[in-house]
């Protein structure tokens, strides 16, 4: 391929990825592109029923009690990428962002749950906010104010996964450390959970926004340097 030609299509595969079959989603000039349009979700797929997530203002909001399970964003599976999403959880709520999971299953389970949490009595460090659910515990532990929006950036590059919370790192791991999350697959989709709180908490979701890694150069910049640390995952994400 003419040199010229492979790098005009380097610089613009991200917005053709998203593309296909449509006008193209073009990137912000830090290279993300939203999932989340802030008016409907077609793009994404219910998988309990539709009415437990709703959509106001650019605001996903799901109430405890719907019936919303999880969804994910089902144009495309992703591999190695930067995801950030802005969320707002009630006291005593639940909830979490699904990273790199197949359409069934329990995606705490067969992928990751960055967890969301401001359960009372609060959670330990590998299922409280920030913790990669069961799998690896925060270091250090975040605030975890209530009804305060917060943003998520989770980087995934290859076996290794980082967590930030409003820019500071809490949570890292190296999925080949790990005989329980070795054979974990290294690409699949990304989804959000509905809340998984008791009866009258809640939880929102805005600006989900992803930038994928393409080719080894890129991701250099995700801060992956860490090692795991030792979580159980439990029926109640």
């Amino acid at each position: 391929m003419n040199r010229a030609v492979w790098v005009i299509f380097a610089v613009a595969w991200p917005a053709l990825a998203f593309g296909a079959g449509e006008e193209a989603v073009k990137p912000d000039k830090e290279g993300f592109v939203p999932l989340f349009n802030g008016k409907e979700l077609k793009e994404w797929q219910i998988k309990g029923d539709a009415a437990g997530f709703e959509v106001k203002d650019g605001i996903i909001r799901s109430e405890t009690g719907r019936n919303g399970q999880w969804m994910y964003y089902k144009k495309r599976e992703f591999s190695d990428f930067v995801l950030r999403v802005e969320w707002r959880v009630s006291e005593r709520g639940n909830s979490g962002v699904f990273l790199r999971v197949p359409p069934e299953g329990a995606p705490w389970t067969t992928g990751y749950e960055a967890q969301i949490s401001c359960e009372q009595p609060r959670r330990d460090e590998s299922h409280c906010t920030g913790a990669l659910y069961g799998y690896a515990a925060v270091d250090p532990r975040p605030d975890e104010t209530a009804e305060k929006w917060r943003r998520y950036e989770v980087t995934c590059k290859g076996p290794l996964i980082s967590v930030k919370l409003d820019g500071r790192k809490v949570c890292e791991l190296d999925q080949n450390t790990k005989e329980e999350t070795r054979a974990k697959p290294l690409k699949g989709f990304v989804g959000v959970q509905d809340s998984h709180g008791p009866e009258g908490t809640w939880i929102e979701y805005r600006s989900i926004r992803i930038r994928e890694l393409a080719g080894s150069g890129e991701g250099e910049g995700a801060e992956q340097e860490g090692s795991a640390k030792e979580g159980e995952k439990t029926e109640g994400s």
